[in-house]
């Protein structure tokens, strides 16, 4: 007697899972993906869009949904705007050159590939307010080292690092890089086509379109990207140059740079371009911002749209995206930046050392910027090196410099007796302590320079 209301119930049963196209259709539950898209950033994407050029392969692993595209499209107006032809970095190469060149910093304004710090050259007495990023990355390099303490009077220490540059022969003005990709790039690739295949599957067919447009715009964008080179350009030294020995750095921070003229300058002077040969980049650049503007504003329409199901997937999708951004950034832009490194700079060998006071440490700088021929002897640079990172007016400070100025032009050794601070132009016993403390200091620089020489 049951047995027909059984197979009702069965019926109704198939009915329902026949008519229920795709899991959690029932659920009244939507998920906010405006606010979702709002708390996943932008800028690790763009990074990991600028670095496709590094990779020989990389631009075509960028095929998948990513977060942050109307970060990205913003930035590509800004792109646009900045193109710079080709006669303007070669000017050898003529008016007719297609070529067109973009500064990477606008695409990797949080990565440090920003200025690098004032450069004072001991030998040619030049002086750059800023460097390249190349000196940048040295910089940072230098920074993290651990150095040997000298001991001496304690005030506030500063490091001194010692970068002997390398001849390196393969040093063109115009250098490319290349690097692997990692295996794991296709993840995300992976996850978004599973998820828009799963959308498709079901009938989620906004949140379906929403990651193929995703992965379209992204991937269309990344060969784009990558059909360019990044380039390293820096100016050749004109024959005779002084040696281009200098002082990198302020502050609390001083590295002292010696070697190959060459060298020094693609340090001080060497800048990053993204290069394309296709005098059509810019069109190109407006219509990859037009893409991922406009899938942004599409994305924040349609998603919505969907049921509950086809949202976590499209969540899904832009979160794996967003992890991998997240570890590319903190894996791979590394090993990038050391291969850059060694390929401009090779391997110079660092020694860093952490003077008690500032006095001391400038005084070993002039002294470790000795070559194999003496020390720089001439006066009036040496005085100038001194004045930017030292105090300059004051008598006691003067008569300090004019003492230790002396005995390295000379090549005299930086030892001093009672002889050289109790001055007859030095009345008070208070200057007399003084220069007595700063002729010290420079005796401690001197013993730093005698035991590590």
């Amino acid at each position: 007697m049951y047995v027909p209301e059984i197979l009702e119930t069965g019926q109704f049963r198939s009915r329902s899972l026949l008519t229920d196209s795709s899991p959690l259709s029932n659920a009244t539950f939507m998920l906010n993906s405006s606010g979702v898209a709002g708390l996943l950033g932008g800028e690790e994407a763009m990074s990991t869009v600028a670095l496709a050029q590094i990779y020989s392969k990389r631009k075509w692993l960028g095929w998948y949904n990513t977060p942050g595209s109307y970060i990205i499209g913003k930035r590509f107006q800004r792109l646009a705007r900045s193109v710079i032809s080709d006669p303007h970095v070669n000017p050898g190469s003529g008016a007719r050159s297609g070529a067109v060149h973009i500064d990477p910093a606008l695409l990797l304004q949080h990565d440090g590939w920003s200025k690098g710090p004032v450069f004072k050259g001991i030998y040619s007495g030049t002086s750059m307010h800023e460097t390249g990023p190349l000196a940048s990355l040295l910089m940072k390099k230098c920074i993290r080292m651990f150095g040997t303490k000298v001991e001496g009077r304690k005030t506030q220490p500063v490091n001194v690092t010692i970068v002997e540059l390398e001849p390196n022969p393969n040093l063109q003005p115009q250098t490319r890089f290349y690097h692997s990709p990692p295996i794991c790039a296709i993840i995300p690739i992976a996850v978004s086509l599973l998820t828009c295949a799963m959308c498709g599957l079901y009938g989620e067919w906004y949140a379906c379109s929403m990651i193929l447009l995703g992965i379209l715009a992204r991937g269309l964008t990344c060969v784009f990207i990558g059909s360019g080179k990044l380039v390293f350009h820096h100016p050749k030294p004109a024959d005779g140059s002084p040696p281009g020995d200098g002082i990198l750095g302020c502050d609390h921070d001083l590295v002292l740079l010696k070697g190959d003229e060459n060298v020094v300058s693609a340090v001080t002077r060497g800048r990053f371009f993204f290069s394309f040969q296709s005098k059509h980049a810019c069109r190109m650049v407006e219509l990859c911002s037009f893409l991922l503007i406009a899938q942004a504003i599409a994305q924040l329409i349609c998603v919505p749209q969907s049921n509950l199901f086809g949202q976590l997937m499209f969540v899904f999708s832009i979160a794996i995206s967003w992890v991998y951004n997240l570890w590319f950034l903190s894996y791979d832009k590394v090993e990038v930046r050391e291969e850059i490194f060694r390929s401009v700079l090779g391997s110079p060998k660092l020694r860093k050392f952490v003077f008690p006071n500032r006095s001391s440490a400038i005084v070993s700088l002039l002294l470790f910027s000795s070559d194999n021929e003496g020390l720089p002897g001439d006066p009036k640079k040496l005085k100038k090196i001194m004045d930017g990172f030292l105090p300059s007016g004051s008598l006691v400070w003067e008569i300090w410099k004019g003492i230790v100025i002396e005995h390295l032009s000379n090549g005299w050794p930086l030892r001093f007796n009672d002889t050289h601070w109790n001055r007859q132009d030095l009345s008070s016993a208070s200057d007399r302590s003084l220069l007595r403390t700063l002729l010290q200091d420079a005796e401690t620089a001197y013993a730093a320079f005698g035991s590590n020489e």
